[in-house]
């Protein structure tokens, strides 16, 4: 039975990408291929596409928090843990992803993410980060969300990495409030996530994508549970330092480790 839910669900998820990419096309073609322009519509786009994409892999995401309390705009960081993160936090969020060039630079993964109005930053060189901070920080004052997974890159859920402290000058210098939110994922198919399934949810290291997204597509159910946390007014903090420290302790502690085989 999973290798005709595979068939099936791979015979809706590439049409639907190509769909994607050709609207995302036509939108940026639309705003005189500005990104800056047309990033507003196509972090719609990609809202939109998320929900439907949640559907697709099966994903059912838990709200643990107040919808309401999204008034404003925010420089929005999370743990990291697989691609789904994106899905699931866009659904609820229109935003701009921080993501790195490595990511620019992979095969399909590029495009969807050039085409979702990423705002990219070079992580294997630092000599570039002013002016990447400034973009940030454009970018929010403009009134879009933007996030950002501070860890710098997915794990395994046996820890979150200590966040990466530069990228929070942007809500600094934009006056932005920080707003922590934490993921986690409950079961697979009915069974609680744990060292023995969670690689079949969780991306990360140098697993393959296609690989793993067709093997995501063999199961019927995720569950996850998205939390969000009160925002950090960031002139109560005395430097990015303390303002990433704090976010750090916020989101680690509403993460529930990965620690045991069921």
């Amino acid at each position: 039975m999973s290798f005709f839910r595979v068939v099936f669900k791979s015979l809706i998820f590439i049409p639907a990408v190509m769909l994607y990419l050709a609207v995302a096309a036509i939108i940026l073609a639309f705003h005189g291929f500005s990104f800056s322009k047309a990033r507003p519509v196509l972090i719609m786009l990609i809202s939109v596409t998320s929900k439907a994409g949640l559907i697709l892999f099966g994903v059912e995401v838990r709200k643990n928090f107040d919808a309401q309390r999204m008034e404003k705009n925010y420089l929005i960081v999370s743990n990291h843990l697989s691609y789904l993160d994106i899905m699931i936090i866009s659904s609820f969020f229109p935003t701009c992803f921080v993501t790195s060039n490595e990511m620019k630079e992979t095969p399909l993964l590029g495009q969807l993410c050039l085409l979702g109005g990423c705002l990219f930053v070079e992580r294997r060189k630092r000599s570039g980060i002013t002016g990447e901070i400034a973009e940030l920080g454009g970018a929010l004052a403009s009134g879009l969300n933007v996030v950002v997974f501070p860890e710098a890159k997915s794990n395994n859920g046996e820890q979150v990495l200590r966040f990466r402290r530069p990228l929070f000058q942007s809500a600094i210098i934009s006056q932005k409030n920080v707003l922590p939110i934490c993921l986690n994922y409950r079961t697979l198919d009915g069974e609680k996530i744990s060292l023995r399934n969670r690689d079949s949810v969780f991306w990360y290291g140098d697993m393959p994508f296609l690989n793993h997204a067709l093997n995501l597509f063999s199961h019927k159910k995720i569950v996850a549970e998205l939390s969000v946390m009160k925002s950090l007014n960031t002139s109560e903090f005395a430097d990015k330092n303390e303002l990433a420290d704090k976010s750090y302790e916020i989101v680690s502690n509403e993460f529930e480790l990965i620690t045991h085989v069921h």
